[in-house]
């Protein structure tokens, strides 16, 4: 946390050099200067403010003689006051100018392509408003201070990016005061308490998409990994307990607060379009924490950003989801949140295992479904092909593949070229139109199966599947 003065203060300098330069005669008064603002915050409103002060000395604040004609003091005021209110920081940037003309803004407007039945259904405000927009300028001429069209329509970008805003009132003849409300700090985050292996931890709450009890009817067992049947999704579970491996058992806080699920819970986490679900063992529910950042000579292991400190004085660490799943997708030693899946018996890879040097080409868009096939193939003897949608898998096949691959499994939903125009455009092509191809998808529906079959689809499954089933479908066709 910094003053906000530490930004404040350089403005005085910028000030005057402009009176010399422009003729006018302004004075800057600072109020609020000791008030705390995260340092985050404070780089990004070094330019909105800055911009803000320009606006009011070139747009406001009048010439000397004219104001002297307004019977006001020769020296204009431009005033900065910062100060709390509840969790935000107010800074206001205020002139004795005279005012924005809201007439010009209507008439501006009209120019723009606005319609006169809009701008006349509109309040003073709304008007006020449309100086934030991009492009949007009344000036006259162009100087280096404003006019050039660009400006006021950044400070609001800017604003947003740290989660503030930024309200506009003026008084004709009077001046006109910006209101610029941002987070009391960027380090104050609404996190999941979770727990597993005896340890607590801080989940973002925006990085969670849901929130599920572990059902055993829900798990399959893949090869090497379990995977959850989430509303007809397969997706791939990471079990924490398996990776947070500790020399010595986690401390233990006895406390009064019982947990809000106490039992297996998992997090589902988005990844792009495909979803990852964290297991946990007990979720403690959702709180705002500060995040502090740990200093010192030994680093946050990877897929941590930071600690907080609980009310009992426990230290929690703080999951950066994406550094976490990157670092158990590349560690080499150990099994990832890529589904890594193994037989269950070993009559079951003798009954495939003649198959050794027949190639399936896996169609789907979901990387981890193309993950969790190729696996569970090559894990019976074959080998694997993958593309991401059908237009690649065509533009694969024709390429030269079409002559060394013995079955297709094509999902249906997919971008470019869905799994219906891709059996249709194979089924028409004299290389590649006595190709098997296995339609699995997520579509369970009677007409969606009739529709595959009619187009020329060797076998219809829907997810979740059975292993030994589709492995069993694989070996008929291709024999």
């Amino acid at each position: 946390m910094c003053p906000i003065s530490d930004l404040l203060d350089r403005f005085p300098r910028g000030l005057r050099e402009m009176e010399i330069q422009y003729g006018k005669k302004v004075d800057l008064k600072i109020r609020g200067g000791t008030t705390l603002v995260d340092r985050a915050v404070l780089e990004a409103l070094n330019e909105p403010l800055l911009h803000l002060l320009r606006n009011a000395f070139d747009h406001g604040i009048e010439s000397p003689d004219i104001r002297q004609e307004k019977g006001k003091p020769e020296r204009g005021t431009i005033i900065i006051t910062a100060a709390y209110r509840g969790n935000k920081t107010v800074i206001t940037v205020e002139d004795d100018g005279g005012g924005i003309n809201v007439d010009k803004i209507r008439s501006k407007a009209l120019e723009m392509g606005v319609s006169e039945a809009d701008l006349q259904e509109s309040s003073k405000k709304e008007l006020l408003d449309l100086i934030f927009e991009p492009g949007f300028s009344t000036a006259s001429q162009v100087t280096d201070l404003s006019g050039r069209g660009v400006g006021m329509d950044v400070v609001h970008t800017n604003l947003e990016s740290i989660q503030g805003d930024i309200q506009v009132n003026t008084q004709p003849g009077k001046g006109t005061m910006f209101t610029i409300t941002v987070p009391f700090t960027l380090s104050v985050v609404r996190v999941l308490l979770v727990e597993t292996a005896g340890m607590l931890l801080a989940f973002p709450n925006t990085v969670i998409e849901e929130m599920v009890c572990l059902n055993p009817e829900m798990l399959m067992n893949g090869i090497g990994q379990d995977v959850l049947n989430w509303d007809g999704y397969l997706v791939p579970i990471i079990s924490l307990k398996q990776w947070f491996n500790f020399p010595r058992p986690a401390y233990v806080a006895h406390t009064e607060v019982i947990p809000v699920i106490d039992q297996p819970t998992v997090l589902m986490v988005a990844q792009g379009e495909n979803y990852v679900g964290i297991q946990i063992d007990r979720y403690w529910g959702e709180q705002e924490v500060t995040i502090r950042q740990v200093e010192g000579s030994v680093g946050m292991p990877k897929g941590f950003a930071g600690c907080t400190i609980l009310g009992d004085g426990r230290v929690v660490p703080l999951v950066d989801i994406t550094a976490l799943l990157h670092w158990l997708n590349d560690d080499p030693s150990q099994s990832s949140f890529t589904p890594k899946l193994a037989p269950t018996t070993t009559d079951f890879l003798e009954t495939f295992a003649d198959h050794h040097t027949s190639t399936i080409m896996v169609v789907d868009d979901s990387i981890n479904v193309r993950r969790f096939l190729a696996l569970t193939l090559e894990k019976a003897g074959y080998r694997v092909e993958q593309a991401k949608d059908g237009q690649d898998a065509l533009e694969k096949l024709q390429g030269g593949l079409g002559s060394t691959v013995q079955l297709v499994i094509s999902d249906i939903e997919m971008p470019r070229l869905d799994g219906y125009g891709f059996l249709s455009h194979l089924k028409s092509d004299l290389v590649c139109q006595h190709l098997p191809v296995i339609m699995l998808t997520s579509r369970s529906g009677n007409k969606h199966r009739q529709l595959a079959m009619n187009l020329g689809a060797s076998a219809y499954f829907s997810k979740p599947f059975k292993e030994n089933k589709l492995l069993a479908t694989i070996g008929e066709l291709i024999n």
